[in-house]
C-alpha cells in the first residue's frame, strides 16, 4: 500500500509539472489533495497509454521498394587500421607494434562457422509474402539457418500474417550497414570471393483470385 502511494505521488506530481495550472497544497494533506486529483492523473495515464498504443501498432521502422531486378552485389568488408596498435608484455610495458597503420583485416578469412542469411521483405506484400514461405522451406530442407526481416509492414498488419513474432524489424543500422535498398533481399556471406553477398529479388507471384 505505502509503495503503492509513492508511485501515485510520482505520477500526480509529473501532472502537476506539466500542468498549466498550479495547485497550493501548503495546508492541505498531500495524500488528500492526489485522492482529489485521482480522476485527472488516471486520465493522464490512460492518454499516455494510448499513444504507446498507437505508436508501437504503427511501428515499421525502415521501409524499402521492391525490386526492379534481380542482381547481386558484392560488399568488401575489410578493414584497414587507421592507427598503430601498440603491443604490450606480460607487465603491461609497452614494447613495439602489434599491427601498424594500414594493416588490412577481412574478418570473414577467420570465420570458421556461417552466419544465418537475413531474408528482408515486405511481410504485407503478398508476392513477397508467399515468395519467403516458399524461401524457407528450401532452407529448412537443406537444414540452413536464416533469419526473416520485416520492412514495410506496420505491426499491427503483421499480426494479422502467420509471421507475427517470428520476424525483426529492419533498423537503419543494419540497412546502412549492408547497403539494403529494396525488398526481396538476401544477405549472405560468399566464402569464395570473401565479400557479403546481397542478393536483390522480384518477388513476382500471382494472386489466385478463384
Amino acid at each position: 500500500m505505502y509503495l503503492k502511494r509513492i508511485v501515485i505521488l510520482l505520477i500526480y506530481i509529473s501532472v502537476l509539472l506539466s500542468a498549466k495550472d498550479t495547485y497550493d497544497i501548503k495546508e492541505q494533506d498531500l495524500i488528500s489533495e492526489i485522492e482529489n486529483q485521482a480522476p485527472v492523473i488516471e486520465k493522464k495515464i490512460e492518454e499516455e497509454k494510448e499513444k504507446i498504443t498507437k505508436k508501437i501498432e504503427n511501428l515499421s521502422r525502415e521501409i524499402l521498394t521492391d525490386a526492379k531486378e534481380n542482381r547481386i552485389k558484392y560488399i568488401d568488408p575489410t578493414y584497414i587500421l587507421d592507427r598503430d596498435i601498440p603491443k604490450y608484455n606480460k607487465f603491461g610495458k609497452q614494447e613495439g607494434v602489434l599491427y601498424k597503420k594500414g594493416y588490412t583485416f577481412n574478418p570473414i578469412e577467420y570465420m570458421t562457422s556461417l552466419p544465418p542469411d537475413f531474408i528482408v521483405f515486405n511481410p504485407c506484400d503478398y508476392s513477397e509474402r508467399e515468395y519467403v514461405k516458399t524461401l524457407m522451406k528450401e532452407y529448412e530442407d537443406k537444414s540452413k539457418d536464416y533469419m526473416l526481416v520485416n520492412a514495410g509492414c506496420k505491426n499491427k498488419d503483421l499480426k494479422l500474417t502467420e509471421f507475427k513474432g517470428k520476424v525483426y524489424f529492419l533498423t537503419k543500422e543494419m540497412k546502412e550497414k549492408f547497403e539494403i535498398e529494396y525488398t526481396v533481399s538476401i544477405i549472405y556471406i560468399d566464402k569464395d570471393k570473401k565479400r557479403i553477398a546481397v542478393k536483390e529479388v522480384i518477388a513476382d507471384v500471382k494472386k489466385d483470385i478463384n
